[in-house]
């Protein structure tokens, strides 16, 4: 009996410790930069909540950030692993070289585009400071966050309508100060991303009036590493995009649930998330369209002597392998 009870005991020792070690083993430690204020983080947020990125054996640390501009230039620095950033901070990294403010910007490589989203960017003003069309916000304060996005969905809005971009005066704010600056009078009209604008025609009730566009503009939130991180894990890209495909399929399983993890991830309320979801398809792909779409902002950079590169091939920047296996058809780039 006594020999029994020994042997037991080391089994029981023994079958920890393997647990523990397998623990240990199979995660780990991934550095990612993403955008809090973004609703094209809905898909990291799930596999955060709901553990998946640790099923598939990461131990996955969030860099919150304002912006995806932030994320790449942390990429760049090495203070990330992967970064998520949206198409305008790309382009700008590679046509314009006063944008990174360190060393030259290192090789880096796309290997998703994480969502399908349009019109979720706005316009909206202040109508006590006399805005009821586009072309009154002439001489008005705007609040736009810079270096992102908005710079490029404001200057086609301003080419649309004929507005001189020096009529404006400039600010250069997050949505979520924007929200609070457009809430006190500070700035007139505020150039923001879902969820902010309905949040503020919701606190503007009346007062706000959304100043529409023709322009169907698209927007991407890619995933991006650098080429020495990349080549060299790509088994950790691969369980990174399965993590962020399985959150995707939870969100179009489970939306309401879904839409309540954003809302209270974002701090704003679940009536603006509501308001905006229609306009969003979480589902990995790499497309022509997202090359069609870096292909224009390098032009326009370029039209407006934001750049000193041009012609880039935005096709050598792909990495498709991890793509290739985890969601091969979400691959439409022509190859």
């Amino acid at each position: 009996m006594r020999h029994l009870l020994i042997i037991l005991i080391l089994l029981l020792i023994g079958g920890g410790c393997q647990n523990q070690d397998d623990t240990s083993r199979a995660h780990t430690e991934v550095r990612v930069g993403i955008t809090k204020s973004f609703l094209g983080e809905g898909a990291t947020f799930v596999a955060q909540e709901q553990g998946y990125f640790k099923d598939y054996g990461l131990n996955v640390q969030f860099e919150e950030n304002t912006s995806g501009s932030k994320s790449i230039r942390e990429l760049f620095q090495g203070t990330v692993d992967i970064a998520h950033v949206a198409e305008t901070p790309v382009v700008y990294s590679l046509v314009d070289s006063s944008y990174y403010k360190g060393k030259q910007v290192p090789p880096f490589q796309i290997f998703a585009d994480m969502i399908y989203a349009d019109e979720i960017q706005h316009i909206v003003g202040r109508k006590e400071a006399d805005i009821e069309s586009p072309e009154d916000i002439a001489g008005k304060k705007v609040g736009v966050y810079q270096d992102t996005q908005l710079d490029y969905f404001l200057d086609s809005f301003l080419l649309e309508y004929q507005v001189p971009k020096r009529s404006l005066a400039l600010l250069d704010m997050t949505p979520v100060e924007q929200l609070a600056a457009i809430t006190s009078g500070e700035i007139d009209v505020a150039v923001t991303w879902e969820p902010y604008a309905t949040y503020i025609k919701e606190k503007l009730e009346a007062k706000a009036v959304f100043l529409d566009t023709k322009l169907t503009y698209s927007t991407l939130w890619l995933a991006v590493t650098l080429d020495s991180y990349g080549n060299q894990n790509s088994e950790v890209l691969i369980n990174y995009l399965k993590a962020i495909r399985k959150a995707q399929t939870y969100i179009e399983e489970n939306p309401r649930s879904a839409r309540e993890l954003l809302a209270k991830r974002t701090g704003v309320p679940i009536e603006a998330v509501q308001a905006t979801w229609k306009h969003l398809d979480f589902e990995l792909s790499l497309s022509e369209r997202m090359i069609t779409l870096l292909d224009d902002q390098s032009r326009w950079m370029g039209r407006n002597n934001l750049a000193d590169t041009s012609g880039f091939d935005f096709r050598s920047l792909i990495n498709f392998e991890p793509m290739r296996t985890v969601y091969p058809e979400g691959i439409t780039v022509i190859q």
